[in-house]
């Protein structure tokens, strides 16, 4: 009789002592979840903050847009290449032939912009694209061999050489153009050029603006654009841009967002806010 009390008795501490544990465990678990569910929510509130901060202005920006040339033209010019005989345009890999060498400072490892020196713009001076970059690998007194490092796709003979300046992108937000529309006071220019002589353009196009270094422009700056329709109605603001280039009289820009599309004449205004 007593052993089978002493059972009885084990069995009950086993079951209060096993109901014990599953409590624990499962409170362990919901803990666990808890504690999961609150770093998702984390994460997700992070990327809420962040999921708007992007490139602004990116390498292809920086050395395969145009701008309009201010000064004197460059005098290094490419020539030839080695493969001339069977293609008109060079890519990365490519050897070309430039007309300036050791006589004229040139050395072994220096880098060069190459420039595609196009029409005049208006009233300011000619359009240049930037074609890409090429590195000088061998020198003669008056003559050089360069390796085409980055094409933007069409050098050529022809296309001038420039020194190559390393410039940092922009990481940033689209301030986008949800202002107030009234006219106010401050600097007004207008879009004077379209990429590729579009007619009209979007986000992520470029275009060129009469306003430049003289007016105070600098790279990364962000711009709207809008127009006035008639008199006696409010300014219709319909896109944001942010400047990639800048020289004296005019700046190059990207168009960041826009609900409209962007035409020659659209005036352009710095953002007050």
């Amino acid at each position: 009789m007593k052993n089978l009390a002493f059972q009885k008795i084990g069995k009950i501490l086993f079951s209060l002592v096993s109901i014990f544990l599953l409590i624990l465990w499962g409170g362990g678990l919901q803990s666990d979840t808890y504690q999961s569910t609150q770093e998702q929510e984390y994460e997700i509130e992070k990327a809420k903050i962040f999921q708007d901060i992007y490139a602004l202005i990116s390498e292809s920006d920086l050395y395969c847009s145009f701008f309009v040339l201010d000064e004197e033209g460059p005098d290094i010019k490419i020539i030839g290449a080695e493969r001339e005989y069977e293609r008109v345009q060079f890519n990365d890999g490519d050897i070309v032939y430039i007309d300036k060498g050791r006589e004229d400072g040139l050395e072994v490892g220096q880098v060069f912009l190459v420039l595609d020196i196009g029409p005049k713009i208006k009233d300011f001076g000619p359009l240049v694209y930037k074609r890409g970059r090429v590195r000088v690998v061998a020198l003669e007194e008056n003559g050089a061999s360069a390796k085409v490092e980055k094409s933007c796709g069409q050098i050529m003979l022809g296309h001038f050489l420039v020194p190559f300046e390393e410039k940092e992108g922009r990481m940033g937000k689209d301030l986008g153009y949800n202002i107030p529309p009234h006219e106010g006071e401050g600097l007004i220019g207008q879009i004077i050029y379209l990429q590729r002589e579009f007619k009209q353009i979007g986000s992520g196009h470029w275009a060129l603006i009469d306003l430049g270094e003289n007016d105070g422009i600098q790279i990364g700056q962000q711009l709207v654009t809008y127009r006035k329709i008639k008199e006696g109605v409010p300014l219709q603001i319909f896109g944001n841009m942010v400047v990639i280039d800048a020289q004296k009289r005019t700046s190059t820009i990207k168009v960041l967002s826009c609900k409209d599309a962007l035409r020659i004449g659209d005036l352009v205004k710095i953002r007050t806010n």
